[in-house]
C-alpha cells in the first residue's frame, strides 16, 4: 500500500484504541495484529488493559475495539463491566474481538448489544481460537499453539479492513451491522447454568491451605482479575472469574481442590 493511501486514511481516524482484557496473554497477540493491520492503513492504535484504564478513555478514540477471552461461554464480568461504563457516544465507530478454546455461544452477539446501548455502531467481529488451559482435570479438551501463525495473520487483514467499514459506515446512509445468529440448545443452557453466583455449585472456590501455603504472594500478583489479596493468606475475591490460573501456578501447589464429584458428574 502506498504512502498516499496510508495518509488519506489517517484523515478518516485520528486515534484508534483497543480495549482488551487477556488471561493468558492470546487475546493480546490477537490485539497485537490488529494493531499492526491499522497502523498499515496509517492509523495510529494502542492496546490498553481495560483493567488498568477508566472507560471514560474511551471517548478520546475516534475508533475502539473491545478485546476478550470466553470463559465459560461468555465474556468475563470485568469486560462486561467495562462496555456498560463507557462514555455515551453517538454512532461511534467499534469492534469486537473474542479468542476462545470451546464454542463462545452469544458471547459476541451479547456484546454488540451491549456496545449499541451505549450508542456504538459495530462494523465487525473476529472470533479466534485461543491458548486453552481450562479446565485442567478435562486435559482432552486442551488446545495448544494458539494463537497460530494463521490466525494472526487473519488478525492483521481483519485490522486492515476495518478502515473500509469505517469508510461505508460515513458514505452508506442505511449502513447494515453484522448479525449474530442466536445460539441455543445445551450450549445456552451451559452458559446460563455457569453464570454469577451458581459456579459456586459447580466448580469448587479457589481457597489455599494454610498449612501448606508459604504466602509467597504469587497468585496474588499474577491473578489476571487482580482479586486476590494476601491477608496474611491469599483471599479469592468476589470478581474470581473461576480460571484456576492460582491452583496451576502455586509454587508448593496449596491450592489443593478437589475435582471429584464434578469428575464424576461430567464422567470423565
Amino acid at each position: 500500500m502506498s504512502k498516499e493511501s496510508g495518509s488519506a486514511d489517517s484523515t478518516l481516524l485520528r486515534r484508534a484504541a483497543i480495549f482488551s482484557f487477556s488471561q493468558t496473554g492470546a487475546t493480546e497477540q490477537i490485539a497485537g495484529g490488529i494493531v499492526t493491520g491499522l497502523q498499515d492503513r496509517g492509523v495510529p492504535c494502542e492496546v490498553l488493559d481495560l483493567l488498568k484504564v477508566q472507560p471514560e478513555a474511551a471517548g478520546e478514540a475516534d475508533l475502539i475495539g473491545i478485546g476478550s477471552p470466553v470463559f465459560y461461554y461468555k465474556e468475563p464480568v470485568v469486560v462486561r463491566r467495562f462496555i456498560e461504563q463507557l462514555p455515551k457516544a453517538d454512532r461511534r465507530p467499534a469492534f469486537t474481538f473474542i479468542t476462545h478454546g470451546g464454542n463462545p455461544v452469544n458471547t459476541l452477539r451479547r456484546m454488540q448489544k451491549l456496545l449499541e446501548k451505549r450508542g456504538y455502531v459495530v462494523l465487525n467481529s473476529l472470533s479466534c481460537a485461543g491458548y486453552d488451559t481450562y479446565p485442567m482435570f478435562l486435559r482432552v479438551w486442551r488446545q495448544w499453539g494458539h494463537p497460530s501463525d494463521k490466525e494472526m495473520e487473519l488478525a492483521r487483514d481483519f485490522g486492515r479492513q476495518l478502515v473500509d467499514e469505517i469508510r461505508l459506515l460515513r458514505e452508506e446512509p442505511h449502513y447494515v451491522e453484522p448479525s449474530y445468529p442466536f445460539v441455543g440448545g445445551k450450549y445456552l443452557l451451559m452458559s446460563m447454568l455457569f453464570a454469577g453466583g451458581r459456579m459456586k455449585h459447580f466448580f469448587p472456590r479457589p481457597a489455599p491451605r494454610k498449612e501448606i501455603c508459604t504466602r509467597c504472594g504469587v497468585c496474588a500478583r499474577n491473578c489476571p482479575m487482580g482479586c486476590i489479596s494476601m491477608a496474611p493468606y491469599p483471599v479469592v475475591g468476589q470478581d474470581c472469574m473461576w480460571c484456576y490460573l492460582c491452583e496451576r501456578i502455586c509454587p508448593v501447589q496449596a491450592y489443593q481442590l478437589d475435582w471429584s464429584k464434578l469428575r464424576a458428574r461430567m464422567q470423565v
